[in-house]
Parts: structure tokens; C-alpha cells; sequence
């Protein structure tokens, strides 16, 4: 049997073993794929614990995305350009090769449903691993604007310098206001104005990961003509784009965000095709 896992911290929330699992069943493949929480001084003992146990891969999540990067041997191009690794290959000779598989269900899922990055005006709030990720695909894929926000002012503006030096047509800015020692709320106030103005408006945080949670923007920064991706994979629609559908946006979670991430995964580990569909329905009977 071929051993996987997710680590992130925390993790219970997380899908990817139901969509993994329903892709082995689907396609026959002996495999097995688990979740860890792992705390953050763990990581590196707990990766190279697996490495050690014959696993063949891990999928990486919040908020570790970054800090598995010194673990690998070898770096894929993917997390060469977006600077975040959620994906982790075990080699055959000893080694560990790092991939981004984000920026593909980004992608993906944007055109999935008829939604081109090009000429667009975008905002992100969450500047994280993921955040950085998407931002840098904004990029890329030729966005007019892009604009940052994060609760941490020194890695939004570093990520937007970093965006800037790319030296690509999209004119990033990162938001900085309110100050330092502003309530979320003021905060939340700051963004919602910039995300009223954008045509892509995406949710980078974990905001939406636990019950009860708020949306992460204000719902009256949401209106129709506009489309919002919320990143959070979860059974229930996620509270950041409940409010955005609610105001007549278009809306989606983020599952068909993780089923594409994951099948890339998969493809990469063994060099085998995943049954996306089967994938997409398991998180839909969880």
C-alpha cells in the first residue's frame, strides 16, 4: 500500500483525505491517505518521521506552506516562482522535490467557471502561503491591479515589492491602512472599501474554517458583476462567500479549488491521471 498524508495545524477540517480516498477507490489504487496536526516546531522532525515510514508523498496546508521549503532537495519550478510548497515528493534516492499545486486549482477553477485573470482588477485579503501563491498567479496570468491585504503590514508590503519586481503589467499595492494596533473590524472596514472596486475578490485566510466564523470582508462590500472565491474548503458554504452570493456576487468555495490542487497532487506522486469527478462528488456526500 502507497502512504499519504496532509499535515497542517489545525487540520481536522480538512478534506483532502475523503477526495484522495474516493480517487483510490475510483481508479483502483492501492493507497492510503491520512491528516496530522502538526505544531510548527514539528514540522521538519515530524516530514522527515514520514520520509522515514516509506510515505510517498505529503500535501501541505496552513500554515506550513512556507516552512517545509528549507526541507526540500530539490525545487520544483512551480514553488521556485510562487514561493510556497504544498506538496512534498519522497524520492526514491533519499530526496524530497517540492511542488506548488495551489496556483493550478486557482487557475483551474477560475476558468471552470468562465472566469479569465486577464485584464482584471483583483483583491486578496490573506497573504500567506496560499495568499502569496495566488497573488504571484495574478500576476502571471496578467491582472491590470492587484491589491493586498493581510493583518501582518510587513509581509503584505513585502509581498507587493516582491509582485512589483517582477516587473510584469499588473500594478500591485498593498493596503496598509488601517495602522498597526487597528481593530479587525477597522481592518475589515480598510478592505471591504478596496474589494468593492475589484472584479476578482478572493478570501486567502482560514476566516470561515471553524463554525460560527465571519465573513472576512464586510457583506457590503459584495455586489452583483463582481466574482468572489473563497478558498476555505469546507462542507457548508464558507461565510465569505455566502455573503458574497447573498449580495447578488458570484460566488464560489473552495472545493473545486482543493479537488484541483489534490488530482495534481496525486499525478505528480504516482504519474497516474485522477478521477476528478469522483473527487468533487465525495466532498459534495460528506
Amino acid at each position: 500500500m502507497t502512504k499519504f498524508a496532509v499535515i497542517g495545524h489545525p487540520v481536522a477540517h480538512s478534506l483532502s483525505p475523503v477526495i484522495h480516498r474516493a480517487n483510490f477507490e475510483s481508479i483502483g489504487f492501492d493507497g492510503s491517505y491520512e491528516k496530522f496536526d502538526v505544531a510548527p516546531e514539528d514540522v521538519e522532525a515530524f516530514v522527515r518521521g514520514k520520509q522515514r515510514e516509506s510515505y510517498a508523498g505529503l500535501n501541505v496546508t496552513v500554515p506550513h506552506k512556507l516552512a517545509v521549503i528549507p526541507l526540500l532537495d530539490h525545487v520544483d519550478e512551480s514553488v521556485a516562482r510562487y514561493g510556497a510548497c504544498n506538496t512534498l515528493k519522497f524520492e526514491k534516492d533519499g530526496t524530497i522535490t517540492g511542488y506548488n499545486t495551489d496556483v493550478i486549482g486557482f487557475v483551474e477553477g477560475l476558468r471552470g467557471n468562465g472566469f479569465e485573470l486577464a485584464g482584471k482588477s483583483v483583491f486578496i485579503v490573506g497573504c500567506g502561503g496560499a495568499g502569496s501563491a495566488l497573488a504571484t498567479a495574478c500576476c502571471y496570468e496578467k491582472a491590470a491591479s492587484l491589491v493586498l491585504a493581510d493583518l501582518d503590514d510587513v509581509r503584505v508590503a513585502a509581498l507587493a515589492a516582491k509582485l512589483n519586481a517582477l516587473g510584469t503589467a499588473t500594478k500591485v499595492a498593498a493596503l496598509a491602512e488601517p495602522t498597526v494596533g487597528a481593530s479587525l473590524d477597522e481592518r475589515k472596514t480598510a478592505w471591504g472599501k478596496s474589494a468593492a472596486v475589484a472584479e476578482l475578490v478572493v478570501n486567502a485566510t482560514p476566516m470561515g474554517l471553524h463554525p460560527g466564523e465571519p465573513s472576512a470582508l464586510p457583506p457590503e462590500c459584495f455586489h452583483s458583476g463582481q466574482f468572489v472565491l473563497d478558498i476555505v474548503p469546507t462542507v457548508t458554504f464558507p461565510p465569505t462567500a455566502a455573503a458574497a452570493k447573498a449580495a447578488g456576487a458570484m460566488a464560489t468555495d473552495g472545493l473545486d479549488f482543493l479537488v484541483a490542487q489534490g488530482a495534481k497532487s496525486f499525478e505528480i506522486w504516482t504519474g497516474l491521471h485522477a478521477d476528478r469527478a469522483a473527487m468533487r462528488a465525495a466532498c459534495v456526500q460528506v
